[in-house]
């Protein structure tokens, strides 16, 4: 039986705490957070993770156990994974305090033939300086009586206990015998492993990210464009993809996220060749600002009753890092708008008590709640008879920017 723990058990490292323990493993997640870990504790989840919540209450307690001391994960773990943040400076410069401060309170901990794994998004070369960094703190030698391996998670946010099994384990380390301590482990919660070398994992990693991001980035451009011709970009969209072998141009949206917002930096601050992924971050960035430009050469935004209907940065779930909503919350009031949010995963509020008598309403995730919920006879009861709708992501299927009143007239 494998031994692990986990450091932060947060929307990374509770789910696959989790996981591991369904497969027989006994698992310590540790957390300085109190109140997180007094939720655990008490069987409820911190956070939406579809699938988790039974886990937890039936490993809790049992093959699960969570503390805030890492003494007793280190001590009683053959397997320790760091699920930290990996932050950017004001600079955009990745950040290693976090990573550090843990690695320096285990450290002292430390025994022979452990396996270190990091599952933070990192910059390119981390594991090897985390390598260097622990050799010359202590007499452990990477590789030959401790093991470093870096294994990035790559599931959709909320879905983690379903797409973990399903999805290619990367396993990237700097010696042989840390890549087969690793493999060893995640061959328990997943069949398929590609094993390489760490800076290649690294870099696997981001370029998921980064290639979501610049997809993105071109459907909210193409979005712009479209907007200059007086053309609506669902109907060309539509020409584009339609039983076309290279289609699959993505439809424009708010693209934001703790990840997807700075991972790219972690790329490209060694490169003078960055413009592509930079430009993309510039484009997705300013999503908010240009639809609230346009809504404010049709509505005066002073006085204005705003509502911002999904605050999450990804639809279905309830995290909030670096959602673009709060942008446009921004910018709303900064006009002197009266800003009213909902969201049926974070806030209390009633949709429809939130949307009487607004002016503007801006549609900013696409929930599947939004799409069940929202037509436009029931926004028509509710909203000013000259209340301007922005729907970026087409959700009521009568383009981007539209006035009530004036339904198939794009703006």
């Amino acid at each position: 039986m494998k031994k692990v723990s986990i450091f932060g058990v947060g929307r990374v490292g509770l789910p696959l705490a989790l996981v591991f323990a369904e497969k027989g493993c006994e698992v310590i997640g540790i957390d300085i957070d109190k109140e997180r870990l007094d939720l655990i504790k008490q069987g409820k989840m911190p956070f939406l993770e579809h699938g988790a919540e039974e886990l937890l209450k039936k490993h809790v307690n049992n093959r699960f156990l969570v503390t805030e001391n890492p003494e007793q994960g280190v001590k009683n773990s053959d397997y320790l994974i760091l699920t930290l943040g990996t932050p950017v400076d004001e600079h955009m410069n990745p950040v290693f305090s976090q990573i550090e401060k843990v690695i320096d309170d285990i450290l002292p901990h430390l025994k022979e033939d452990q396996t270190i794994i990091l599952r933070s998004t990192v910059s390119p070369e981390t594991t090897e300086y985390l390598k260097r960094y622990i050799e010359r703190k202590t007499e452990f030698q990477i590789g030959k009586n401790l093991y470093l391996a870096f294994c990035p998670e790559r599931i959709a946010e909320g879905y983690s206990v379903e797409e973990i099994p399903q999805i290619p384990q990367i396993i990237g380390a700097l010696d042989i015998e840390s890549i087969r301590k690793a493999e060893e482990l995640f061959k328990i919660i997943t069949p398929k492993i590609l094993k390489t070398d760490s800076r290649s994992a690294e870099i696997a990693k981001l370029y998921c990210n980064m290639y979501r991001y610049i997809d993105f980035a071109i459907a909210n451009e193409f979005m712009m464009i479209a907007q200059q011709f007086d053309r609506d970009i669902y109907e060309i969209t539509r020409l584009v993809n339609h039983d076309y072998k290279r289609g699959g141009l993505k439809q424009p949206g708010l693209a934001g996220g703790p990840c997807l917002y700075k991972d790219g930096f972690f790329l490209i601050n060694k490169t003078p060749y960055n413009e592509l992924i930079s430009t993309a971050w510039k484009i997705n960035e300013t999503v908010p600002a240009y639809l609230i430009d346009r809504i404010r050469k049709n509505k005066d935004l002073k006085d204005s009753k705003v509502v911002i209907l999904g605050l999450s940065f990804k639809r279905n779930i309830d995290d909030t890092r670096n959602s673009l909503s709060y942008k446009a919350k921004k910018i709303f009031k900064g006009e002197g708008a009266d800003v009213y949010l909902h969201d049926p995963y974070i806030t209390p509020e009633n949709m429809d008590k939130q949307l009487n008598d607004a002016d503007i309403v801006m549609i900013a995730m696409n929930h599947d709640y939004y799409k069940k919920e929202l037509n436009l006879d029931r926004i028509k009861k509710l909203v000013k008879d000259d209340c301007v709708i922005c729907d970026i992501w087409n959700i009521l299927g009568e383009g981007i920017l539209f006035k009530i009143k004036k339904v198939k007239e794009v703006l």
